[in-house]
């Protein structure tokens, strides 16, 4: 396809997204023009403008982190599209900050596409009543995992959905050379967003009761401390750098991380780009970036059976060294370059439609 196509892309971070981390690089790799949500003012005439936006406005109803901010990077966008009439525009967190744009659809001059992270079930309102008759607008809907199309499909029929799977910045997040041979077996979680924390606690209270040699590394926000206070063989962060996220990935045995749902999910991709094989569960989008050489998929809640596989650990830790070569080589597919070189031929075919 052609290089030089002309794409504006609308991208947003959050504050526990690492500098390499997050869907925002693929405008990075992609080298076209990014227009970011600014970040959120403290001066009083922005407070008072996002309040009583707030009050007048629905959106928050149906996109679950939509701020002001959001809706004047959107007109920026626009602004900058009408101006510059780009070949697409891209709105790279769809389920969270295309509102605007939607609304204002007949005044972009060019296709506009956009990708989804949420499972199909938590944007079913959105889809199907606040924006039901503007879904029409959107040219192509990206999705990050296989089951999240049918679903999207349904609104907005197959041929205009996608799957381009998530990224990862496999120069960033390597492997580590000569890595010590820890004591006791190294677990590391990482996340908060769709984690099942309640079997999580399960599995480190009943390590401890069969006094298995293992640490537990927990990286999430504070707030999610308190149901692990008590945990003696747990050691809880908050607000790590991307050095020392990438040294805990690197000298953990294993990610280990209990979810709920999941389209996809940075923390396996970062795991696994690092050589460190994933515990997780077979649920949503899981195994569209696992398979069995690069970790271990189990039923969702199995506590026991996790228990079971790191006791197993415990005693032969050659168990988890044995795949953290696969991990990286599985890594490799989801590289951006890659991913972006998928996204290019979406352009194409959104725009030679």
């Amino acid at each position: 396809m052609n290089p030089d196509l002309r794409v504006i892309t609308l991208t947003k971070r959050w504050a526990h997204h690492t500098a390499s981390g997050g869907y925002d690089r693929l405008a990075v790799w992609l080298g076209k023009e990014a227009v970011p949500r600014p970040p959120l003012s403290r001066w009083f005439w922005s407070r008072l403008a996002r309040s009583r936006w707030r009050k007048k406005t629905p959106v928050p109803k149906y996109l679950l982190d939509y701020e002001y901010e959001d809706l004047r990077a959107e007109r920026t966008l626009l602004r900058k599209a009408r101006a510059s009439r780009p070949d697409v525009v891209h709105v790279l967190y769809g389920d969270e900050q295309l509102d605007f744009l939607l609304r204002q659809r007949s005044r972009l001059p060019c296709p506009l596409v956009a990708t989804f992270h949420f499972p199909g079930r938590r944007v079913k309102d959105r889809f199907e009543v606040f924006h039901k008759d503007l879904l029409a607008g959107i040219d192509a809907a990206v999705v990050v995992s296989r089951c999240q199309v049918p679903e999207f499909a349904h609104w907005f029929g197959a041929d205009r959905v996608f799957y381009v799977p998530h990224g990862i910045d496999t120069e960033r997040f390597t492997p580590a050379a000569n890595l010590p041979r820890q004591p006791e077996l190294r677990l590391l979680t990482v996340g908060h967003h769709m984690r099942d924390l309640e079997a999580l606690r399960r599995i480190m209270d009943e390590c401890a009761a069969r006094k298995l040699p293992v640490r537990f590394d927990l990286i999430v926000p504070r707030f999610y401390w308190p149901p692990f206070a008590g945990c003696h063989n747990v050691h809880p962060q908050t607000n790590v750098g991307e050095p020392e996220l990438i040294r805990l990935y690197q000298e953990a045995d294993a990610l280990l991380l209990p979810v709920t749902d999941a389209t996809a999910n940075n923390a396996v991709l970062e795991s696994l780009a690092v050589g460190t094989p994933v515990i997780t569960n077979a649920v949503g989008g899981i195994a569209d970036y696992l398979d069995d050489r690069s970790g271990w998929l189990f039923a969702p809640g199995d506590v026991a059976g996790m228990v079971e596989l790191i006791a197993a650990m415990c005693a032969d830790r050659n168990l988890a060294a044995s795949r953290r070569e696969a991990a990286r080589r599985h890594a490799l597919a989801f590289d951006w370059t890659k991913v972006a070189a998928q996204m290019r031929e979406v352009y194409a075919t959104v725009i030679a439609r």
